[in-house]
């Protein structure tokens, strides 16, 4: 089955990035309880000569992969790790930005977004 790679941002006007990356990491390991192909901390390129990586990690990015059938269920665990956290914080999939509690109708219209994707070859 094809798989389907996006792109999940959290940001917060309150937290430094120390506290961001802790938000993302909490997140990331609630994706990883689902059935996704996988998910890491998306990197923004090439770390200079001498750093502890090869690559430069983007602070509050994650990319995740998944079969197009998980979209749903990646939704409701975003969904509910968002209502558990303060109101300033914001999860931004690829263009949509979500705050607070978001609606079933909100996750069906991602959901449906993501799917349309898969169906152009994207």
């Amino acid at each position: 089955m094809e798989q389907l790679r996006i792109h999940v941002r959290v940001t917060c006007s309150g937290l430094d990035d120390d506290g961001v990356a802790d938000l993302t990491s909490e997140l990331l390991r609630e994706i990883l309880d689902t059935d996704v192909a996988g998910a890491e901390p998306a990197t923004v390129g090439k770390a200079p000569a001498g750093a502890k990586s090869d690559v430069l990690v983007a602070v509050g990015a994650l990319a995740v992969t998944l079969a197009p059938t998980v979209a749903d269920s990646l939704m409701g665990v975003v969904s509910s790790w968002l209502s558990r956290q303060p109101s300033d914080v914001v999860i931004e999939i690829d263009g949509n930005r979500f705050q607070g509690r978001v609606s079933k109708a909100q996750r069906d219209v991602l959901v449906a977004a993501f799917l349309r994707r898969m169906d152009d070859g994207l």
